[in-house]
């Protein structure tokens, strides 16, 4: 009789947890990316049938601003060894130090089948990108991350 009245199994997704580190492969590809992007947008900017002297002032404009966001990637990936994610939509990055810095997901993020797009920002405002991909990660922990994503973020 005992064996029939068993008790329920309940589950808490309280203490669920994901822990991702990116890897340097995929932080290196998204510092490539920028950089194609910028020499892009340089030869774009030749093209332009326009004045050379507005030529030249938007091809400045254009590499100063897109030297000034690789800068920020470069930077934001400094900052964060990994990333700390849980059940109530809190997302943390961990230092090299250990210490763990608050971070928030910004619109832009996508977590699809094979691949993550995770705009972040830090409190102090300096904002980056992660772009993880499945196959650096076992099959659990990339099932964590959806299951994180469609219910608490």
């Amino acid at each position: 009789m005992k064996e029939l009245a068993k008790s329920r199994r309940t589950a808490s997704s309280v203490k669920f947890s994901l822990e991702l580190a990116p890897t340097s492969r995929s932080r290196k590809l998204v510092l490539l990316s920028g950089g194609l992007f910028l020499v892009a947008g340089l030869g774009i900017t030749v093209q332009l049938p326009i004045d050379q002297t507005l030529k030249i002032n938007l091809a400045a404009i254009w590499l100063a601003d897109t030297l000034r966001e690789l800068a920020r990637q470069w930077r934001g990936q400094a900052r964060v060894r990994c990333l700390m994610l849980n059940a109530s939509g809190r997302v943390a990055g961990r230092s090299i130090s250990g210490k763990d810095k608050e971070l928030q997901i910004l619109k832009g993020s996508v977590v699809l089948h094979r691949w993550a797009w995770l705009r972040l920002e830090f409190d102090d405002g300096l904002h980056y990108v992660e772009w993880l991909f499945k196959a650096d990660y076992a099959l659990e922990s990339w099932r964590r991350l959806q299951l994180l994503w469609r219910h608490a973020l």
